[in-house]
């Protein structure tokens, strides 16, 4: 077993299992805990990928050995307050909890890779320039435009809106959520918010045990304090995204083809006012990262 898993049964901490059979291992520092997974020679250039609070799942064997062989060691999070790791509902102590995992893990030249909203997360890791990140890379995120309205069906717009406006808010859209997920099935409500992209409806059809892993993390471990930080952090204004404050900075944001054209308007303003450059990859849009990674492989390359 592991030095880092010892460590954790040892303090009653043990992560659940992979659904695939892979070693999954728990990080602590200073009473928080993350969980993690990595794929790859450890020689090769790390990508730190931080989900998103829709899939918040492993990603597959074949894409991590598709990104080793561009040349990538995968180091997959996921991140607190889903699969019962401890409550951490805070953009700013999330980036200083993963600053010290790739500190203590010794990981150099690091690509942090946010997906959805996780990219409030990212986005504080890269303002504080720590020379151990080679490029910051924010995935399907929303910075601060409005696009509630993107998000379909209505009612799944209508619980988002709900969901940003308080803790009591976020607690009823919450269980909004899971009487859905019990009384259609597991995978209606991703079906449901996903239909508009064939991308992200075909990465649920040929996953269906790791989209039932992510679903299970969720049901079991997701609070209204998290559902709030993760929901309002995406949706709502974050005064930390000042003009032009990625100037410089080795960053960029990528989106799928399949978002909507408000969805891509509203991510190109944004970005040209923070200083960002924007691609797209093929195929997905909330899942294309997942998706289309020999694209995002070959995005990653041209912008290091």
């Amino acid at each position: 077993m592991p030095v880092d898993q010892q460590d954790n049964v040892r303090q009653g901490r043990v992560p659940p299992p992979d659904p695939l059979g892979r070693d999954i291992l728990c990080f602590e520092h200073s009473g928080n805990w993350l969980d993690y997974m990595t794929h790859g020679d450890p020689g090769l250039q790390p990508v730190v990928l931080l989900h998103s609070v829709e899939y918040p799942g492993w990603p597959s064997p074949a894409y991590a050995g598709l990104l080793e062989s561009a040349g990538f060691r995968l180091i997959a999070v996921r991140r607190p307050g889903f699969a019962r790791l401890p409550l951490l509902p805070d953009a700013g102590a999330q980036a200083g909890l993963l600053l010290a995992f790739l500190e203590l893990q010794d990981f150099e030249d690091a690509i942090v890779l946010s997906n959805g909203s996780a990219s409030p997360v990212g986005q504080r890791i890269a303002l504080g320039a720590s020379p151990r990140i080679a490029l910051s890379v924010f995935a399907n995120c929303a910075f601060n435009h409005d696009h509630v309205a993107d998000f379909q069906p209505e009612w799944f717009a209508r619980t988002l809106s709900q969901a940003i406006t308080s803790r009591a808010g976020a607690q009823m859209a919450l269980m909004a959520l899971k009487s859905s997920w019990a009384i259609f099935g597991r995978t209606w409500v991703h079906e449901s918010f996903l239909q508009k992209s064939e991308g992200d409806l075909a990465f649920l059809q040929a996953h269906p045990e790791l989209v039932a892993d992510a679903i299970d993390s969720l049901l079991d471990g997701l609070d209204a304090q998290t559902f709030l930080m993760e929901a309002a952090t995406s949706l709502n204004p974050d005064p930390l995204l000042s003009d032009g404050c990625f100037t410089g900075l080795p960053a960029l944001t990528v989106s799928g083809a399949e978002t909507s054209d408000r969805w891509k308007q509203g991510v190109e303003r944004e970005a040209a006012r923070l200083g960002l450059p924007v691609e797209y990859l093929p195929s997905g849009d909330a899942m294309a990262i997942y998706q289309s990674g020999l694209a995002l492989a070959e995005t990653l390359r041209r912008h290091l």
